[in-house]
């Protein structure tokens, strides 16, 4: 029962009034874009180490592995959208590296598992991709 002990309902607050707005300067201060690309690499890199540690026998369309790996890229991908944060970060990709990037993330998000070809896939989640992640590390002193 809500309420005080004689069984009544708190008064309502008033009509809605919003905060004022922030000028930034309280609060936790927001992470740099190089701690963010940080971040959101090791998130893809735990990713793509569990794909690897399951094995290329547990690598299929429908497993849990093969969705991690797909999460990873579409992050992986979703990080080149950002570039106001991350372009002068990602400076050291190649235009090869960001087609084969957009490419593989476009068949994982539009066309479907269908038309991915596992092999394929499984050399990009556990070569291409970590080997990725290494030079973009290495580039920005991560």
């Amino acid at each position: 029962m809500t309420g005080d002990s004689t069984g009544r309902r708190p008064a309502r607050p008033g009509p809605f009034t919003p905060r004022p707005r922030s000028d930034g300067a309280t609060g936790p201060a927001r992470p740099s874009a190089r701690e963010q690309l940080a971040a959101e690499l090791d998130k893809i890199e735990r990713r793509l180490q569990h794909v690897e540690m399951r094995g290329r026998d547990s690598f299929a369309e429908g497993s849990e592995s093969f969705d991690r790996a797909t999460v990873a890229v579409l992050r992986l991908a979703a990080l080149f959208e950002d570039e106001k944060t991350f372009a002068p970060l990602l400076e050291s990709a190649t235009e090869v590296e960001r087609r084969g990037i957009a490419h593989t993330r476009n068949i994982a998000a539009h066309v479907g598992y269908a038309t991915m070809d596992e092999d394929t896939f499984w050399v990009t989640a556990t070569q291409h991709m970590p080997a990725f992640i290494a030079k973009v590390r290495a580039a920005n002193s991560l």
